[in-house]
């Protein structure tokens, strides 16, 4: 009898280098979706030439397949299962896993530049004064931001607040095994609430007035409680972000502090949810956003969501494709006159 070879330790790196491209080109043979799981029926527009390829496409649904449809959950039958965290209705357990959302986070701090964040502030306000107090604030102070606000305001907005056992919570022989690369994983949740636990928002900011932290583009990595570093900005590019970003004639871009972006990565929760996790995604970026709200209000500081920037443009300016990582919400943020 032969025995089965060692089993192999790779990191997400490693992976994506030498076996993701393989593999997704079998999936992507064997699927009839070769674009997109919203190509018929939501939300999503793909490049022309992408979508003439795809073998579900046809000339009589284009149009609805190019429009948001809120009819998209018609009955409880067509949501597939209904597993939570647990109940994956892809074969294909690593893409989107929950077990490698950390070792994403991992890679960022090992293969690009991270910045520590120090702990929360405590937040004294009472939940009820908070909600009475709340207002969307248009008019910002000259003061900066420090670390340490910046640090509470991203960690009470999306923050890890707690773990949970994959396989204490699972039922014993009904479900398959979550496939990992390391260690016995244990998972996150965190102060906003998620579809099946996927969290498939991140928040990205720019930094415009933090004490100590050079203007720039970056990303929360809420398993750390660190930033990636997208890129610093020269003047120019602040000055280009200003052009694109609808930031209107009533507020004075200058004195905003950092200018909060809610990215959507719709392969995180799509794999499960198909047609309905982009309707999922959006009342999560509304969660963690009035999660954000709140805790301005706690702290006395000034915030006001903004739905006037042009979305493809701020898209490339951050460093979104715009097909798999959509920028769906966005909010400023700073001190109040």
């Amino acid at each position: 009898m032969s025995k089965s070879p060692p089993k192999k330790k790779l990191t997400l790196a490693e992976f994506e280098t030498t076996e993701r491209g393989m593999l997704w080109s079998i999936a992507d043979f064997t699927s009839d979706q070769l674009v997109s799981a919203y190509s018929e029926s939501l939300g999503v527009k793909a490049p022309e030439a992408a979508y003439r390829s795809a073998l579900v496409a046809r000339e009589s649904t284009r149009l609805a397949g190019e429009q948001y449809l809120l009819n998209a959950k018609r009955s409880t039958l067509e949501i597939g299962l209904a597993w939570g965290v647990f109940g994956y209705n892809s074969g294909f357990h690593v893409k989107g896993a929950l077990s490698h959302r950390d070792l994403q986070e991992k890679d960022a701090e090992k293969f690009g530049e991270t910045v520590e964040l120090p702990a929360p502030q405590a937040l004294k306000a009472s939940l009820g004064s908070a909600l009475r107090s709340r207002r969307s604030i248009r008019k910002y102070g000259r003061k900066s931001f420090s670390l340490s606000d910046l640090a509470t305001l991203l960690y009470y907005a999306d923050g890890i607040t707690g773990d949970f056992d994959f396989v204490a919570q699972s039922v014993p022989g009904s479900l398959p095994e979550t496939a990992t690369f390391g260690e016995e994983y244990v998972g996150k949740v965190r102060t906003s609430p998620s579809g099946g636990g996927l969290y498939p928002i991140s928040l990205y900011f720019l930094a415009l007035h933090v004490d100590g932290l050079p203007r720039g583009i970056y990303r929360y990595l809420p398993h750390l409680h660190k930033l990636e570093v997208i890129r610093e900005l020269e003047q120019v590019e602040v000055e280009e972000y200003f052009r694109i970003s609808g930031i209107g004639k009533n507020i004075d871009e200058n004195r905003v502090a950092v200018s909060v972006g809610y990215v959507y990565s719709f392969f995180e929760n799509s794999r499960k949810y198909g047609d309905i996790s982009l309707q999922f995604a959006l009342i999560e970026a509304g969660e963690i956003a009035e999660n954000l709200q709140l805790t301005c209000t706690a702290k006395n500081w000034a915030a006001t969501d903004l739905g006037g920037y042009e979305k493809s443009a701020l898209e490339q300016f951050i460093g979104l494709d715009g097909l798999t990582h959509h920028l769906i919400h966005w909010t400023l943020v700073g001190c109040p006159t």
